[in-house]
């Protein structure tokens, strides 16, 4: 595809990523910027030259109720859209990373028979909550964005692995250093904030799910390692976790099957949204609607795509000694 198509591609889907958490903020203001509210409020924080660990406590209802759970890199990354009010900071945090997803995915005939995804439930979870997840598949694409793997590193680790690359590594290393000069206690705090947090398991670490380390047979695949990896790292099963399985399917019919099984999925969770067991509710859904479908998908022979003209095909990627691409 032409750099302008591309280009207009990336836009679209992005805006339309946009509107939707434009829409879903503003629907409730007092939720300020949803999920991103954490990292956007650390941010104003941080330029007023106080600590968020401290600051930031869990004082009340949605999204007040957990302290900055977050790695500050989060916080840093997030400077850009702290002066912003919160219904535009999350709009517009969430269309860039759903821009850079669809160009990235532009690139190849592989990539654009995964845009599906940008009609799946988790994509649209994601959307509304203001999440990480199309930034961090971003860097899936663009070994120069997986330093946004330290914002969040359980998806982002899943994503880096799809591509590793040592500018992925020092990347995250620098925004690490960044964060320190900041505030030097930040590991400590953080790891000290995790342990009030509720604790998650990958889905393959129980023992409904142990099926889904058969893709250890495709770990030499980008897709097979990405898999593997979600299916081990603690994650939320509230569906915009699990978008990045949608790098996965290798045609447009296998990811929109899995677009179709989402909302299905997420039909079934819908009625028990407002309880306080809404994850667990989600959990069996995901598993057997999203997981398994994904690692079917896996396993199945992949499907080789057309040749790309040699003038518009991405450079080959550079990679950590071992790693496969």
């Amino acid at each position: 595809m032409i750099l302008s198509r591309r280009v207009t591609l990336a836009v679209g889907l992005g805006a339309w990523g946009g509107l939707i958490t434009w829409f879903a903020l503003s629907a409730t203001p007092g939720h300020l910027a949803k999920d991103f509210t954490w990292p956007w409020r650390a941010a104003r924080i941080l330029l007023q030259g106080h600590d968020p660990y401290t600051v930031m406590q869990a004082t009340g209802s949605y999204p007040f109720n957990t302290p900055f759970l977050y790695p500050l890199p989060a916080a840093v990354i997030a400077l850009p859209f702290a002066p912003l009010p919160p219904a535009l900071a999350g709009a517009l945090f969430f269309a860039l990373g759903a821009g850079l997803l669809a160009f990235g995915l532009s690139r190849t005939p592989e990539g654009l028979a995964r845009l599906p995804l940008f009609v799946s439930a988790p994509f649209f979870m994601a959307a509304v909550l203001a999440q990480w997840a199309p930034l961090l598949m971003a860097g899936a694409l663009f070994p120069s964005l997986q330093f946004l793997a330290a914002a969040k590193p359980n998806v982002g680790l899943a994503c880096w692995l799809f591509r590793p690359s040592w500018r992925g590594i020092i990347g995250g290393v620098i925004i690490a250093a960044i964060a320190l000069a900041i505030l030097p206690s930040w590991p400590w705090e953080w790891r000290a904030a995790l342990a009030t947090a509720p604790r998650y398991r990958g889905p393959a670490l129980q023992l409904s799910g142990l099926v889904l380390l058969l893709a250890i047979l495709r770990w030499r695949q980008p897709e097979g390692r990405l898999f593997i990896a979600m299916s081990v790292v603690p994650q939320l099963a509230l569906f915009y976790d699990q978008l990045p399985l949608w790098l996965v399917p290798t045609t447009a019919w296998r990811s929109a099957l899995l677009s179709a099984l989402s909302w299905i999925a997420w039909a079934q969770w819908y009625p028990s949204r407002a309880l306080e067991s809404s994850v667990a509710a989600a959990q069996p859904w995901i598993l057997w609607l999203i997981y398994f479908p994904a690692l079917a998908l896996l396993l199945l022979p992949t499907r080789k795509s057309a040749p790309v003209d040699a003038s518009i095909a991405p450079p080959p990627e550079s990679g950590p000694p071992n790693a496969s691409s």
